[in-house]
C-alpha cells in the first residue's frame, strides 16, 4: 500500500487517526507546557512581581514590605526646601555676587544679606559667618558646622542666629563687620551661611540627618603690606611602561602648589619632559591654577602622552601665579623631579635578536668543522686492536 491511502476493511473498533489533528493535538500541549514553565519561572525569579492575590492578608502583607530610601526620588516641598542667598541691601539685592571689601584695621561697616524663600512652606534658617579654605582639589570649602572661626567669619555679627521666611518672600538681614585693630593685612575670605537640617530614611530604616549650608562669600583685604608667595612643596612622576616603546607611555605627575603669601592668586602652569642629554620628550598643555586662599595647598594632577621610554627622564613644572587683581607681581615657582623610564620592551627584543643572531652563527661554525673533518678524512675503518685504520681493497675479496 501507499502511505496516505485508507486502509481497506477497517473495522470501527480500530479507528484510523487523522494525522493532521494529531499534530495540532502536541502543540496545544506543548503551548500548555510552556505557559506554564513561565509561570513558575516568573514567580521565581527576583524582582518580578507575582500576581495579586485575592484575601485579608494580602494587604497587610504588602503594607508590611519595606520601602527602600531613594536620593534620587522626588521629595515633597517640606523634605526638600529651596532657598537662595545673595548680597543684598535694605531696598533689595544688589545684583552682586560676593561681598567684597577692602577696609582697614579698627573699621566697621553694615551691610545685609537677601535669604529668598523659592518654596512653598515657611523656611527657618540658622544663620551666621565662618571661614573658608581650599579643599584639596582646590574648591572653596567652608569650616565645618562645629568649629569656630578666627577670620572674617568671626568679625561679622549678626542680630540673631535664626530667622524664618514666608514662601516665596525675601528677607533683608542686616549685619555687622568689625575688623580687630590687630587684624594682619592681606585677604581674608569667608561667608555668611544660611543652614538647614533635613532628616531623611536610610536603606536599613535609620534616620539620617543632613545639614544643608548655602551663602555667599567674603572677600575682605585688610589694607597693609602685601605678600604674595606661591611654592610647589611635593612634586612625583608615576611612568607607565608600555610594551612597545612607539609610541610611548603616560607620565603622570603630582604636584602640591601652596599659597604661602596673605593675598588670593591664580595662575597657569606648564609641565616639560626631557631625557638624556636635554632631548624633549613632551610637554604638557598650559595648566590652570583654580583661585588659591591664603595658607591653601592644592594637590594637582597631570599626565603627559607619548613619552618614549628613554632611560632616565625628567620632568620640570612652572607655576606663574597672580594676584586675583593683577596688582601685584608674583614670582614663578618652579620644581623638577626625575624617574627611570627604561625601553624594557626594546631592549627584551634586542636581547631575543642578539642571542638568536649568536647561535646562528655557533650553528654555521660547528657545521663547517663537522663538513671540514668529513672532507679530511680518508675512508678507512679502524683497527678493533686499536691501531690504524685499515684500508678497504679496491677488488672483491679473496
Amino acid at each position: 500500500m501507499y502511505r496516505g491511502q485508507p486502509v481497506r476493511g477497517a473495522s470501527a473498533a480500530c479507528p484510523i487517526r487523522n494525522p493532521s489533528r494529531s499534530r495540532t493535538m502536541r502543540h496545544r500541549d506543548l503551548f500548555r507546557t510552556g505557559v506554564v514553565l513561565l509561570a513558575v519561572v516568573a514567580l521565581t525569579l527576583p524582582g518580578v512581581a507575582a500576581p495579586a492575590v485575592a484575601g485579608p492578608g494580602a494587604a497587610r502583607a504588602a503594607a508590611a514590605r519595606p520601602v527602600a530610601f531613594q536620593p534620587s526620588a522626588t521629595l515633597t516641598a517640606r523634605e526638600e526646601p529651596r532657598w537662595s542667598v545673595q548680597p543684598s541691601s535694605r531696598k533689595g539685592p544688589t545684583g552682586k555676587n560676593h561681598f567684597v571689601y577692602d577696609l582697614s584695621p579698627g573699621e566697621q561697616i553694615i551691610d545685609y544679606v537677601g535669604i529668598s524663600n523659592l518654596g512653598k512652606e515657611p523656611l527657618t534658617l540658622d544663620t551666621y559667618a565662618t571661614d573658608a579654605f581650599n579643599t584639596e582639589d582646590g574648591a572653596f570649602a567652608l569650616l565645618p558646622t562645629g568649629q569656630d572661626p578666627r577670620g572674617v567669619g568671626a568679625w561679622i555679627r549678626l542680630p540673631q542666629r535664626s530667622y524664618t521666611v514666608a514662601p516665596g518672600k525675601r528677607l533683608d538681614v542686616p549685619f555687622t563687620l568689625q575688623v580687630p585693630a590687630n587684624a594682619e593685612p592681606g585677604d581674608h575670605p569667608g561667608a555668611v551661611v544660611t543652614a538647614m537640617s533635613v532628616t531623611a530614611t536610610g536603606k536599613e530604616g535609620q534616620q539620617v540627618t543632613i545639614e544643608r549650608r548655602i551663602g555667599a562669600r567674603v572677600y575682605l583685604r585688610v589694607s597693609g603690606p602685601v605678600e604674595p608667595s606661591v611654592q610647589i612643596t611635593g612634586m612625583e612622576l608615576r611612568y607607565d611602561n608600555p610594551v612597545v616603546p612607539f609610541p610611548g607611555g603616560d607620565l603622570t605627575v603630582t604636584y602640591r602648589v601652596a599659597n604661602l603669601g596673605n593675598v588670593r592668586v591664580a595662575g597657569k602652569a606648564r609641565i616639560q619632559v626631557k631625557g638624556p642629554l636635554g632631548i624633549r620628550l613632551g610637554h604638557s598643555e598650559m595648566i590652570d591654577i583654580p583661585e588659591l586662599l591664603p595658607d591653601s595647598e592644592v594637590r594637582l594632577t597631570s599626565t603627559i602622552h607619548g613619552v618614549f621610554p628613554a632611560g632616565p627622564i625628567s620632568a620640570s613644572l612652572a607655576v606663574n601665579p597672580e594676584t586675583v587683581d593683577k596688582k601685584e607681581a608674583v614670582p614663578t615657582a618652579r620644581r623638577a623631579a626625575s624617574t627611570s623610564a627604561a625601553p624594557w620592551g626594546l631592549l627584551i627584543f634586542l636581547g631575543v635578536l642578539v642571542a638568536a643572531v649568536v647561535l646562528v652563527f655557533v650553528l654555521r661554525r660547528r657545521r663547517r668543522r663537522l663538513l671540514a673533518e668529513i672532507a679530511g678524512g680518508d675512508g678507512g675503518v679502524p683497527d678493533p686492536a686499536g691501531g690504524d685504520p685499515t684500508p678497504l681493497a679496491a677488488g672483491r675479496p679473496a
